[in-house]
């Protein structure tokens, strides 16, 4: 099935539905129940702050309800439209919307509470949303009956897979052309200087030697850009890392992962588009971000389908002419092309084994590691309100790096090649 707009309405069960992960904006849950037309399917259900949808029978709930049912709309538009043609339909899920009662919303809340991380409880299920994302199930469970396999899912967050090529940056921030947003986002992350070894460039480098390496690194320090789940739990031992002691043969996990990587086109198709849409980076945009707020020519509200359709033509005929004149690139165009390399440099890459062998087996040879599925996910479009908060982040990156690293010489360089 392809991606949808139409909503359905099909009746939801909330004891049907079990927790699996959650991001800032979305609290992920699978279907265990008996309906056939919503088994092997997942829910992406939006989150607010607690508290902030008491009153949802009021004008504003029912007025922020159309408003959420026509982003959603416009995030499916654009994974059909703009993120498809980039990365290929191959790797984009399908997906659909369905109905959600603030009834059924308010049971799943309260049913998952026990399962949800601490750090996450400051926000939950939004029970003012009317419709919801199903997404193809990428998580799952293998059968309790059967004790030699399990089902597992890799998820890669790669973030940023190139160093920035733009000519506008600070002199003292001329070292994003040498040390990765990544690499340099360890020091703001964590303060108590255990900051990962792992670097996206490495994961993109093509070679599967360095690819498995990367791996390793993340798996050392894996936080939340690296996550493994065996049969829809995610898992880590208790130093907090991804080994063979939670992961049934992690070594053969990382080698074959390590072999996807290198062989599948999704990975080498985001390294060239965020390449591509290199041109500019925060420091030049925000001030062309407050140009057009200004002359009228963007306004508060973020950009529906037609004008992103209008800039990713503009980029592409830009690029296809082989004039990147970026001097008579509009205000509007410069900010749209900004959110759309940050949305696809946030995107989640999931690998998904149906057949891994169980830790009981000790003789692999059996099993058909050539069989998983793969695709991308949260690829909704980030939103333009987030502009001035990207630079401030992007300021304090830097200084917290050359604040830990002043000296140019001591400064581990991101490989490119």
């Amino acid at each position: 099935m392809p991606i949808s707009k139409e909503l359905v309405d099909i009746p939801l069960v909330p004891g049907d539905w079990d927790y699996i992960e959650e991001g800032i904006e979305n609290v992920i849950v699978s279907y265990h129940g008996n309906d056939p037309e919503l088994q092997g399917w997942v829910l992406r259900l939006t989150k607010c702050d607690v508290g902030a949808d008491i009153d949802v029978d009021s004008h504003e709930a029912s007025l922020f309800r159309n408003k959420e049912l026509q982003r959603k709309q416009d995030a499916l538009e654009f994974a059909a439209s703009i993120v498809s043609p980039i990365v290929g339909d191959e790797y984009v899920l399908p997906q659909r919307l369905v109905t959600v009662s603030s009834e059924f919303l308010r049971q799943v809340r309260k049913n998952i509470e026990s399962r949800r991380p601490k750090n996450r409880l400051a926000k939950y299920i939004d029970s003012r949303q009317s419709a919801s994302m199903l997404t193809k199930e990428m998580i799952s469970r293998t059968p309790a009956n059967d004790k030699g396999r399990h089902s597992v899912t890799v998820e890669l967050k790669p973030k940023c897979m190139t160093l920035p090529r733009s000519e506008f940056a600070a002199l003292e921030s001329s070292v994003k052309h040498r040390v990765c947003w990544f690499c340099m986002n360890q020091y703001t992350l964590y303060k108590d200087g255990n900051v990962s070894k792992f670097c996206p460039l490495e994961l993109f480098s093509g070679d599967r030697d360095r690819i498995a390496r990367s791996l390793d690194h993340f798996a050392q320090l894996p936080h939340n850009n690296f996550v493994i789940f065996v049969d829809g739990r995610s898992v880590v031992d208790e130093q907090g890392e991804i080994s063979d002691k939670c992961v049934p043969h992690w070594d053969l996990l990382r080698d074959t992962v390590a072999g996807i990587v290198q062989k599948e086109e999704l990975f080498s198709r985001l390294q060239l588009i965020q390449r591509e849409l290199d041109s500019f980076n925060i420091e030049s945009v925000l001030p062309k971000y407050q140009h057009a707020l200004e002359t009228g020519a963007l306004t508060t509200g973020e950009p529906g389908i037609d004008a992103w359709f209008e800039a990713y033509a503009e980029f592409r005929r830009r690029l296809d002419s082989g004039n990147n004149d970026i001097s008579m690139v509009s205000d509007c165009q410069a900010v749209l092309e900004l959110i759309l390399a940050t949305t696809l440099r946030d995107v989640s890459v999931l690998i998904k084994f149906d057949n891994w062998p169980a830790r009981s087996v000790t003789d692999t040879s059996s099993f058909d590691f050539s069989k998983y599925t793969i695709g991308v996910v949260d690829h909704d479009p980030k939103k333009l309100s987030n502009i001035p908060k990207y630079y401030k982040l992007d300021h304090d990156i830097v200084a917290t790096y050359l604040q830990h690293n002043p000296d140019e010489a001591n400064q581990r360089p991101c490989r490119e090649d």
